[in-house]
């Protein structure tokens, strides 16, 4: 079967190697014969072109003259020239040159009367051969006296080629053993390809179509299952690979779904996994620590936080898997702005089908700064306000045991302690109702009863009551305000106490015989009040607290006069909370110069 098998393939071989001269040798001649018929054409239309443009007396000599057709026919000696002839307009020859008998067809030249070259086709009548025919006009002074007419034999294939062809041919036969040779042995690796292709069908249980390998056509026929059965499983591979992108796109989706959540938290987060090293920081943590997030993601704590704390604090959650379900904080300052507090708690992740196995570590560092900034403030303020108490209270019991004690207390002494008892009694009243006022203010729950009132009359008021009081005494008081000042719709009593405290600290802080300036204008969109004294002054350290709640400076010259350092932080919340401003001006021991502003809208300010 195999021998049967080779003689097949080298019998094919022959006969296509035969197929092949067969066509070569054919595509030869008729190149051969497309190259001559182009050759002949482009003669033909040179050889028109040249009679064409010689004189009517060049081409039609004298009798017994040759003409230059005779020296046309002379020249064309072996080639496919036919003819060459010079007629009138009528067709009658004129002069005449042929290479053969009786070789000129006849030519209707009237019905094909035309000045431009043309190209024809005859069948000669004695041995039907054709004839491709090169006709020109010949003009003489612009008129058409005549046509030039060129005749060719239409080349054939010719029977001369052969010996070249047969040269041809022979080497092309003798490479057909040669090739088969090359071919056999070529042949081996594809067979021994089919026995690997066999082994590899066995291993994965596929069905061969034959057992044989000893032929192209069985090692076709298993490479085909072979080529068929990769196809199956690159396609089960294609479709596992699309369930894998959907199921990739998903875990995507929901892990940046989750990272913009952890993004969107007010706090700095880190998530370690359970090696210790970061995957995932959103962008506060690189504001809130001082370190880049490059340097975080892939890194132990160790490797870039240098507080001990908080490193140790971390290191715990992977270094020790006791500590599963618990979770621990430390403070810790970063380097970069070490007036910060952070809170630095950690959560150990578990697993969702088992919540003993951890696999990550979250990180929480919370910024604490503003608890303990306003656990000093409570602190604070609850120091200052059973200070401001206790001091009154003491005042009001020694007071009382001298009263009780009559026996040695006058008349004049009574009336003095009353005095005393009344005027801590009026200090303290004056403390809550500040303390209850301001409290409001910053809950935001106090109402304000706005009411309309003409700012001459509120202000010369406010200052009256003022000027009657009993600290009043040497002061002089410069009042500049115009009678034409506009209504103000605003809370008379509120705004009253702001200006009162106003007033009552340019008396208190002022110089002995010292002056108190109230000054009031208005334009078209604000109205401005400036309240100026001649006193003690504020220095530019204690200006910038001057209106936070209980602060007092440390002059002594202030520290000598009675206070609690709520009436500025009142003032202050009273003005803004009627949209207005309270900016101060002040020189040390030159005076005060405070200014209200207060914005003219539609709904708070009224034309007089």
């Amino acid at each position: 079967m195999k021998k049967i098998t080779e003689e097949r393939f080298g019998l094919v071989m022959i006969i296509a190697t035969l197929v092949v001269i067969v066509l070569i040798a054919g595509q030869f001649l008729v190149h051969r014969q497309k190259n001559r018929d182009k050759a002949v054409r482009t003669e033909g239309r040179n050889v028109v072109h040249l009679l064409t443009n010689l004189s009517y007396e060049q081409l039609v000599p004298p009798q017994r003259q040759n003409s230059i057709l005779d020296l046309l026919n002379s020249r064309q000696i072996g080639s496919d020239f036919a003819y060459a002839v010079v007629v009138n307009t009528s067709g009658q020859p004129l002069a005449t040159s042929a290479s053969g008998v009786a070789l000129i067809p006849p030519a209707d030249l009237q019905k094909d009367k035309t000045l431009w070259a043309t190209e024809h086709e005859f069948q000669t009548q004695a041995d039907q051969r054709t004839v491709l025919e090169f006709r020109g006009p010949i003009l003489t002074q612009g008129e058409l006296v005549g046509y030039v007419r060129v005749g060719y034999f239409k080349p054939q294939l010719e029977l001369q080629e052969l010996p070249f062809i047969a040269q041809l041919a022979l080497p092309i036969f003798l490479l057909v053993p040669l090739t088969y040779v090359l071919i056999r042995r070529e042949l081996k690796p594809i067979k021994e390809a089919n026995k690997e292709i066999n082994q590899a069908m066995q291993r994965q249980h596929i069905s061969m179509a034959t057992d044989s390998s000893d032929n192209f056509q069985d090692f076709m026929r298993n490479f085909k299952l072979f080529v068929h059965e990769i196809d199956r499983r690159f396609s089960e591979l294609n479709d596992q690979n699309l369930k894998t992108k959907a199921t990739t796109h998903t875990l995507n989706y929901n892990r940046q779904r989750i990272e913009s959540a952890l993004q969107a938290l007010p706090d700095a987060v880190l998530v370690m996994d359970e090696t210790g090293k970061a995957t995932f920081a959103n962008s506060k943590l690189k504001t809130a620590t001082g370190y880049s997030l490059a340097s975080i993601i892939g890194t132990k704590p160790n490797e870039w936080c240098e507080d001990k704390e908080v490193s140790d604090l971390l290191a715990k959650y992977y270094n020790n898997q006791s500590r599963l379900h618990r979770s621990d904080s430390v403070d810790f300052k970063p380097p970069h702005n070490p007036e910060t507090t952070l809170a630095v708690s950690a959560y150990p992740l578990f697993t969702p089908k088992d919540t003993e196995t951890i696999f990550g570590t979250l990180v929480i560092f919370q910024d604490k700064t503003h608890d303990i900034l306003a656990k000093i403030a409570r602190d604070q303020f609850i120091g200052n306000v059973a200070h401001e108490l206790k001091s009154p209270l003491n005042v009001i019991h020694m007071s009382a045991e001298a009263l009780l004690d009559e026996s040695n207390t006058s008349t004049d002494e009574r009336i003095h302690t009353i005095n005393i008892i009344n005027d801590e009694v009026e200090r303290l009243s004056s403390l809550i109702t500040n303390l209850l006022n301001i409290t409001m203010m910053e809950a935001g729950t106090m109402i304000l009863d706005y009411q309309r009132v003409k700012v001459f009359d509120f202000l010369q008021d406010t200052l009256d009551s003022v000027a009657r009081g009993g600290t009043a005494d040497d002061t002089q008081f410069d009042v500049q305000l115009s009678n034409n000042l506009s209504t103000l719709e605003i809370d008379k009593n509120l705004l009253r106490v702001a200006l009162n405290n106003l007033l009552t600290n340019a008396v208190k802080y002022n110089k002995p015989n010292g002056k108190v300036t109230l000054f009031a204008d208005e334009t078209d969109d604000e109205l401005t009040i400036k309240i100026s004294d001649t006193g003690i002054g504020i220095s530019d350290q204690d200006q910038e607290h001057i209106f936070d709640k209980f602060y007092r400076s440390e002059n002594d010259a202030v520290r000598q006069k009675p206070g609690h350092g709520l009436g500025l932080a009142l003032a202050k919340e009273i003005i803004e909370s009627h949209g207005g401003k309270l900016s101060l001006q002040s020189t040390l021991g030159v005076g005060s110069t405070f200014t209200v502003t207060l914005k003219k809208t539609s709904s708070l300010l009224k034309a007089r």
